[in-house]
């Protein structure tokens, strides 16, 4: 089990000088997220947010509050919970064999990615606006795979602009954010989906339509990211429909 406290503890006890005896010299030490040494060692997957309730008290008290039975068993089972759901993509190598599944001819057809452009047209425009979304497209079918890829397992790159827009939106609203009819991209391979109502910038990717290019390997995508939904874009009016 984590001892978060200890951890704490004994990263501040690095940072200080010792004494004549050899010992850290440690007085009246209070817990401050803006102290490095305690940063380094928090995990990844804690929000920070977590231990601003301890801001400004005693370093010791804060340590032992950490390691006490009930604290440090659900620290515990939070990491045991994100570990479940560790983000790893598929290697260079999963990738090939699934362009040879996807495309045993080897050639990609010109015709592909065509689903999303016609099936969405049958959704509501109540229904698909309450749905923010962005499509992966401008770039070839086998890189908007490899885009994909690089998305689930690490997130959206907040370098670049990640620009999102209406699962369906009107036509209007459309010319003004620069995107065909107001919403997302359909041409592409694949259109990332947020919760329904809320911005995929707040609360992350929650679906993933898979265009016609991809059908075949549906499963494999939801067998490797198990976290997300999933759907072929056949299927994406009724599945949202009934979200």
């Amino acid at each position: 089990m984590i001892n978060l406290g200890k951890l704490i503890y004994g990263a501040v006890q690095k940072s200080k000088p010792l004494t004549i005896t050899g010992k850290p010299l440690i007085k009246k030490e209070v817990f401050s997220l803006k102290n490095p040494y305690i940063l380094e060692v928090i995990p990844d997957k804690i929000s920070i947010d977590t231990f601003q309730k301890f801001e400004g008290k005693k370093l010791e008290t804060v340590c032992r509050v950490l390691d006490s039975p009930d604290s440090a068993s659900i620290i515990q089972r939070y990491l045991n919970f994100c570990n479940r759901f560790k983000r790893n993509g598929f290697t260079d190598g999963e990738l090939s064999n699934l362009y040879k599944k996807a495309f045993p001819n080897i050639k990609i057809p010109s015709s592909v990615n065509c689903d999303a452009m016609v099936y969405l047209n049958s959704l509501p425009e109540s229904v698909g606006k309450n749905f923010d979304a962005h499509g992966l497209a401008k770039i070839s079918v086998t890189e908007q795979l490899k885009q994909l890829n690089i998305l689930l397992t690490k997130g959206i790159d907040k370098t670049k602009n990640f620009y999102t827009a209406p699962l369906v939106g009107n036509t209007k609203i459309g010319a003004a954010m620069g995107t065909p009819g107001g919403h997302a991209y359909r041409d592409g391979s694949f259109i990332v989906v947020g919760e329904k109502g809320k911005l995929i910038a707040d609360s992350g990717i929650k679906h993933i339509i898979v265009n016609d290019a991809y059908y075949s390997i549906v499963k494999d995508l939801q067998t490797k990211f198990p976290q997300y939904n999933f759907v072929k874009a056949v299927d994406a009016p009724e599945y949202f429909s009934k979200l």
